[in-house]
């Protein structure tokens, strides 16, 4: 029966029968959602399984992560900790692995980490490993020992996955230059361009900045396309140009990010004043306490010292919440 007839029917059921259809349409619509990405789909399911008379912990952790694909955060959660009543056993794994997941993707990589590590301790299954490793590279901005940690784990796995290249990438930028060799070749091996071209990046000596630049304009990346213009013009002076054409097509936090490296090598203050006027419309403490010290090098040294003091202080209270 598709769909469409089974909706149909759905007023004519018996409480228990209406909550079997309610259940599959649920599901049908869930995973025609992660197909196709549209909103109307995952509300949908969200309609179908909120209908539910009798909510099991399968119901539960799909409506948990119906709300969490929209972006609800706080339905997701609440559904998840009601969840907690209901699941037992082997169901209490899916569930922290769901709510590990939903507080990642809600910008809760702490509690996130504390979830799913708990998790590892029980069983090393490798969905919790590649969890983890997201979870410790979403951390990996306020401490590189997170993505240190993850490794072990992540090799530990039959294949190499994005985690792991992406975790070697990010410590040969970091930390250890030799792990370049081995994301290129977990990349080559996996077939995936896009990792490829990111560790190309990351090596980045003339010939292996020209592939990936070939790579991203291959595979539409205009974020990477713009990255690799700017690396190539410490190789090249008339990339340059180029470059910041490039990134006039970018979003704001890319491009943010982009104009205060080329500030850097630049010293064009127009480049880092853009990149601060980005960074004030977003509320981005920590990088406007950087710019302003920065900018003080060059002009309204007290003035810029103060901002720089009063934005780090508001990142630091921020970050205490």
């Amino acid at each position: 029966m598709n769909p469409s007839e089974l909706e149909a029917r759905i007023p004519k059921l018996k409480a228990k029968e209406r909550d079997v259809a309610l259940r599959e349409l649920g599901y049908y619509y869930l995973q025609l959602y992660l197909k196709e990405r549209k909103d109307e789909l995952i509300r949908k399911s969200i309609s179908f399984y909120s209908q539910v008379i009798k909510k099991d912990c399968v119901v539960l952790n799909n409506l948990g992560l119906c709300y969490m694909y929209l972006g609800n955060c706080e339905d997701s959660m609440e559904v998840f900790n009601s969840a907690r009543e209901v699941c037992k056993n082997e169901d209490e794994y899916m569930l922290d692995f769901n709510y590990s997941l939903a507080l990642l993707n809600c910008n809760r990589p702490s509690e996130a980490y504390i979830v799913i590590k708990s998790l590892l301790k029980q069983k090393k299954d490798p969905h919790f490993i590649r969890l983890f490793g997201r979870v410790c590279l979403s951390l990996s901005k306020r401490d590189l020992s997170y993505v240190m940690e993850a490794v072990p784990l992540l090799e530990s796995l039959d294949q190499p996955v994005e985690e792991l290249i992406l975790s070697y990438i990010l410590l040969a930028k970091d930390h250890d230059k030799k792990l370049i060799e081995k994301a290129l070749q977990l990349a080559e091996e996996n077939g995936d361009k896009k990792l490829l071209a990111e560790a190309l990046l990351v090596k980045g000596d003339l010939r292996s900045l020209e592939k990936a630049l070939s790579i991203f304009r291959e595979t539409g990346d205009v974020r990477g396309e713009a990255r690799a213009l700017y690396l190539l013009s410490s190789f090249q002076q008339d990339r340059l140009p180029e470059a910041l054409s490039v990134v006039e097509k970018l979003g704001e936090s890319d491009k943010k990010e982009i104009l205060y490296d080329m500030y850097k090598r630049t010293k064009i203050s127009s480049l880092l004043k853009e990149a601060i006027r980005i960074a004030e419309k977003q509320g981005d403490w920590l990088f406007l306490a950087r710019g302003y010290r920065e900018l003080s090098k060059t002009e309204n040294e007290v003035d810029n010292l103060r901002k720089a003091v009063e934005f780090y202080e508001k990142y630091i209270e921020f970050k205490n919440k």
